[in-house]
């Protein structure tokens, strides 16, 4: 097949595809501009098809709420404990393991101890943050679950609490702690693997496992 013969054969196909649009254009000048809508809402239009599937979703909960007035005090209490360049700024928190309930609450007053279960194999599948009124502190959690994956950052605001659990039922296996007025210091204990986390000080760090298929069974925080 020489050049020219090449250049036909492309014309060809040009005026077939030129074709093929001007039908298109002709059976949809039919249509009502409700058929249209009507068309589109089924995903029957070109537009809606060319959108494909929307991108599935972590089914995340989020109950958000203000704080109780025993909330408030055990929070703004745990702030006043901390050091004055800490602005009385202070983090709450607790987890809520399955078939047992929730765990203790705790707040970074610089206690030790965590929130959850160790060396009982329970996942959490719940858990809950709220932060203090004084300080202004800045904090912001995201989950991620054993099948749907990362959830979306939600900033906690102050004098705020924030529940966090899966439609499904899924549990926690990985959580980021952001801040941008605080360092963090968190780890947590890992089904079949015991406490992971990071003895650096960061103000944005994830604990917990991730592509391991493993859950969170405990966790702590310290700011």
């Amino acid at each position: 097949m020489d050049l020219h013969d090449l250049m036909t054969v492309g014309l060809c196909a040009r005026d077939r595809h030129f074709n093929y649009l001007e039908s298109i254009v002709r059976v949809l000048s039919r249509f009502s501009v409700p058929t249209l809508a009507a068309l589109t809402l089924f995903g029957m239009s070109p537009a809606a098809q060319a959108a494909g599937t929307p991108a599935p979703t972590t089914r995340e909960v989020v109950k958000v709420a203000k704080l109780t007035p025993e909330q408030l005090r055990q929070a703004n209490a745990a702030g006043a404990q901390r050091s004055e360049a800490s602005e009385g700024r202070a983090v709450c928190f607790q987890a809520h393991v399955r078939n047992q309930g929730w765990s203790a609450t705790l707040c970074t007053d610089g206690s030790p101890g965590y929130t959850g279960t160790v060396g009982q194999n329970k996942p959490i599948d719940r858990i809950k943050f709220y932060v203090g009124t004084t300080g202004a502190m800045n904090f912001n959690v995201q989950a991620h679950w054993a099948e749907t994956g990362t959830g979306t950052e939600r900033h906690i605001a102050p004098g705020s609490s924030f529940e966090f659990s899966h439609a499904g039922g899924q549990p926690i296996q990985a959580l980021r702690f952001r801040s941008t007025n605080e360092s963090i210091k968190a780890a947590a204990h890992v089904q079949d693997v015991g406490w992971k986390g990071t003895d650096l000080w960061s103000y944005d760090q994830w604990i917990g496992s991730i592509g391991e298929n493993r859950w969170m069974e405990a966790f702590w925080i310290a700011i």
